[in-house]
C-alpha cells in the first residue's frame, strides 16, 4: 500500500456527509435531536470524521472508508453520552449505534464527490 492519498475529498464532500449525517440523526429524535446532533457534531463528530478521513487517505477501498467514519460516530456517541450522563452511556447503547450508523450513511452517501486516483502505471523496462 502506498502512502500516497488515493483518495481525496474536498470540503463540499465533507460538508454534505456532515449535514446529512445531522439530519438523519435528528430526524427521529426531533428538535432536540437536532440540537444536541448539531452540538456533537461540530465539536466532536466533524473533527473525528475529518481525522478519519485524512488518515483513510491512503486506502482506496470506500467500504472501509465508511466503516471507518461509521466507528468515529460510535465513538463520538460514546464521548458525548459519557459528557452527558457521566459514564452511564452504555444505558443509551442504540442511541451510540444510530450515531455510527448515520455517520456511515453520511458517508455512504457522498461517495460520487470523492475523488478515487488510478494507481500509477509502472514505467516499462528498458531492454
Amino acid at each position: 500500500m502506498s502512502l500516497q492519498p488515493q483518495v481525496t475529498f474536498g470540503p463540499g464532500a465533507f460538508l454534505s456527509g456532515a449535514a446529512l449525517t445531522v439530519l438523519i440523526f435528528g430526524f427521529p429524535h426531533g428538535p432536540v435531536g437536532y440540537v444536541f446532533g448539531s452540538a456533537a457534531a461540530l465539536l466532536l463528530g466533524m473533527p473525528l470524521a475529518l481525522l478519519t478521513g485524512i488518515l483513510m487517505r491512503p486506502v482506496r477501498n470506500q467500504l472501509l472508508h465508511i466503516l471507518a467514519v461509521g466507528a468515529a460516530g460510535v465513538l463520538t456517541g460514546v464521548l458525548t453520552l459519557l459528557f452527558i450522563t457521566g459514564g452511564r452511556w452504555y444505558t443509551m447503547w442504540g442511541l451510540v449505534l444510530w450515531t455510527g450508523f448515520c455517520a456511515a450513511l453520511g458517508r455512504a452517501a457522498v461517495l460520487g464527490l470523492v475523488t478515487v486516483h488510478r494507481r500509477p502505471e509502472p514505467a516499462p523496462l528498458e531492454p
